[in-house]
């Protein structure tokens, strides 16, 4: 009964795989008719100085994004386990960032990071903490933290839901038990909380992980192309689209799924052994 599914899924999946495979060890074809060459496209796209640039970039993005998830996740999940008068509503709230589409956010933080009447400037300017509009995308130092956090901002409510359902998952009596072998809170929660929330703390960092490697729509829509902010997906657009180079664009997108994979394979074997 499965069968017609996976079949389908499989040529889905499996035909464009096989087909851009093909396209990655090809002459890109802009002079004439595309021939096999090898691995001569990765090894361009790995000597590339932009490709280069790119990763340091997208390595930014993810040491900022994943650390500020983990800790703000774990805070807010702490914070919502315990009951309190509004809580479905807080809920609702942070959830609502989740649900709007990246390129949404994107504009609408574009609005707040705008130097002309934005919101952020707007603020800072009336608090005295600045005294002229700031360019705050113009600058690779506040280009990449203030994109980090919009992206944070739009994957915290997951990392925090999920890091919740594992506080729920804990039973209560080990820490009634705790409690009453004169535990402090943060006793229970270095040594009973933490340990026991380690599958959860893996899997939030596998997803952080993932979703970091391949951010594109807020840095293409808060700062485009530029080179300051460019991520290996963004170089990725930018090889195969716009400059109509797929051979190398494919290669470097084989490239980036090559990598994501050893990183979740890492990831997967940590949470084994937290099992």
């Amino acid at each position: 009964m499965a069968a017609p599914a996976v079949l389908v899924v499989g040529v889905l999946i499996g035909y464009p795989l096989v087909r851009g495979f093909q396209t990655s060890i090809q002459s890109s074809g802009l002079y004439g008719t595309p021939r096999y060459i090898g691995l001569a496209n990765y090894r361009d796209m790995i000597h590339d100085p932009g490709v280069a640039q790119a990763i340091v970039h997208t390595i930014e993005y993810l040491a900022l994004a994943v650390t500020l998830e983990l800790v703000l996740g774990l805070a807010v999940a702490v914070t919502l386990h315990r009951a309190f008068r509004g809580r479905g509503l807080v809920l609702a709230l942070l959830v609502l960032p989740w649900a709007l589409p990246s390129v949404v956010s994107g504009v609408l933080w574009r609005r707040v990071f705008d130097p002309d009447n934005g919101l952020l400037n707007s603020a800072l300017l009336r608090l005295h903490l600045i005294s002229e509009p700031q360019l705050w995308l113009s600058s690779s130092r506040w280009a990449i933290a203030l994109i980090a956090l919009v992206h944070v901002w739009g994957v915290l409510p997951l990392i925090a839901l999920t890091l919740l359902a594992g506080l729920q998952s804990i039973p209560d009596d080990v820490y009634s038990a705790s409690a009453v072998d004169g535990a402090s809170p943060w006793r229970q929660f270095r040594h009973i909380t933490l340990p026991m929330l380690r599958p959860s703390i893996a899997i939030a960092v596998t997803l952080g992980t993932l979703m970091s490697i391949s951010i594109f729509d807020e840095i293409y829509v808060l700062n485009g192309t530029a080179l300051n902010t460019r991520s290996v997906l963004i170089e990725f657009y930018n090889t195969a689209f716009v400059n109509a180079d797929f051979a190398h664009g494919t290669a470097l997108a084989f490239l980036l799924a090559a990598c994501s994979a050893l990183l979740g394979g890492a990831y997967v074997l940590s949470l084994r052994r937290a099992r």
